[in-house]
């Protein structure tokens, strides 16, 4: 008798398995989550909706186009700047603000969402605000900022070294230098690099008494500098939005600033005001500025700008960050 009941009631169990799977499996349209807010523990953030790829084709009036949609780097948050050769685009994120660990994600596009990727990581070197590339003889060098001070967490010197896929390194790489300010025995912190469009020069922006300053730097082999001899020193006022990366092209240094949407900050940081996307274009010769907001990508939830590119021709791309705080995403545009 219990053999049969046995016998029975697994024939019941295993029909129960199968119109289990074969119902409709229903998924969420929308992940929700509640991350840790940093800047007050006890209250949510508010999670904006989770558009993994923004809208593909922007109104017509609009001054951006879209280039490359939701991309997924290898870690999934804190994205801080870009650069790109002619065949790979490089991504800088911070893995751990506190002791400057960066990671660089470096992605090779193949057709609309689809891509490529690896990474190296670059640990106690800083915030990575800015990256930038040469191409020398065929080889691409990588500039960023390096030696995190641990008090200040402010980067004291410029490294330029060659990527390697799977590599680690510690503080700094390649070569390395510290600045001297023009004209003063001090040495700079805060510094980060960009090369010029030509691939001759290279500038290094640094923060000193609540002004930004730029000096410049000719390129030898494509990895050198002699960094106590600068062609130039330009001091300007430093952006009224924050600073999110710079680059420059002939005579021209572009910076990029700007917030997070004003419905992020409303719920993960009520003491930080809302700033509009602003690229400002200074002439370094001449010191005049002009200026352009960015009104496009409106989209897209979180919309940070995290870096500015300008290439041959003055095309201009810019990075904006989207989606959760805790799964970020990168969306390139082309400035028409």
């Amino acid at each position: 008798m219990m053999n049969k009941r046995n016998v029975i009631f697994k024939m019941a169990f295993g029909l129960l398995v199968f119109c289990l799977s074969m119902a409709p499996l229903h998924v969420s349209a929308v992940e929700t989550i509640n991350p840790v807010n940093p800047v007050n523990p006890g209250v949510n953030v508010l999670v904006e909706p989770d558009d993994l790829f923004p809208i593909m084709d922007e109104p017509v009036t609009s001054d951006l186009t879209l280039l490359h949609a939701g991309t997924v780097l290898d870690s999934n948050r804190w994205i801080q700047s870009f650069t790109k050769d002619s065949n790979y685009y490089y991504f800088v994120q911070m893995t751990n603000p506190d002791k400057g660990h960066l990671r660089i994600t470096r992605v090779k596009y193949t057709a609309p969402h689809q891509y490529t990727k690896d990474h190296m990581d670059l640990l106690g070197f800083g915030h990575g605000t800015n990256i930038d590339c040469t191409v020398h003889n065929g080889r691409t060098y990588l500039w960023i900022g390096s030696l995190m001070d641990k008090k200040t967490k402010n980067t004291k010197a410029i490294s330029c070294f060659r990527y390697v896929s799977g590599g680690i390194v510690r503080k700094k790489a390649g070569n390395t230098y510290k600045i001297r300010m023009k004209g003063r025995l001090k040495k700079a912190e805060n510094v980060f690099p960009a090369v010029s469009q030509d691939g001759k020069y290279l500038f290094v922006r640094y923060t000193y008494q609540k002004k930004q300053y730029f000096q410049k730097y000719r390129i030898y082999s494509g990895c050198k500098i002699k960094n106590n001899h600068p062609l130039m020193k330009l001091c300007i006022s430093a952006t009224a939005g924050d600073f999110q990366g710079f680059d420059v092209y002939k005579n021209y240094i572009y910076t990029i600033e700007g917030s997070p949407t004003a419905l992020f900050l409303s719920s993960f940081d009520k003491n930080r005001a809302f700033q509009s996307t602003i690229v400002r274009i200074t002439n370094y010769k001449t010191a005049s500025t002009t200026f352009k907001i960015i009104t496009g990508a409106q989209s897209m939830s979180f919309r940070e700008p995290e870096g500015i590119k300008v290439m041959k021709n003055r095309r201009v791309e810019i990075l904006f960050v989207s989606n959760m705080l805790e799964k970020q995403r990168c969306n390139i545009y082309k400035l028409k």
